[in-house]
């Protein structure tokens, strides 16, 4: 005969435990071996899960401070050749401003000297006109 229903109160007959059955005792664990390697299981997963996480994370850091030193060499680098070019300008600029003080100062000697030179001419010219005019005798004197 085909079974349609179960007793809501009994449930399947192969799972009632009956005195008679002797089928699961209180308190006996008929799983424990199979619970114990699946928590064993388990607990190694989670194990291989974390060191490889950690693996992960000691390798992106040292990815990190390996893209920091790099970064960090080529500011570096960057500045150096900026202040190497700073100083390269700075001397060329010293140069130029020197030798420009240098054509000035030139040029204040050659003014100076053609000023003077100018002055004692006109003192010259200025020193014969008069010698010529005291050579001209003097008009007589009717009182002399």
């Amino acid at each position: 005969m085909k079974r349609t229903k179960e007793n809501w109160l009994f449930g399947h007959p192969e799972d009632r435990n009956e005195i008679s059955g002797l089928r699961k005792f209180d308190g006996e664990d008929l799983h424990y071996q199979e619970r114990k390697m699946a928590q064993q299981n388990t607990q190694k997963r989670w194990l291989e899960e974390q060191k490889q996480e950690k693996e992960r994370r000691r390798q992106q850091e040292l990815e990190e401070e390996r893209m920091y030193a790099f970064q960090t060499l080529q500011a570096n680098r960057m500045r150096g050749l900026l202040e190497d070019e700073l100083e390269r300008k700075k001397r060329e600029m010293q140069a130029s401003t020197r030798d420009s003080n240098i054509d000035l100062s030139r040029e204040k000697k050659n003014r100076e000297a053609q000023e003077r030179q100018n002055k004692l001419q006109d003192e010259d010219m200025e020193l014969s006109h008069q010698a010529n005019i005291r050579v001209v005798p003097p008009y007589n004197n009717p009182l002399n």
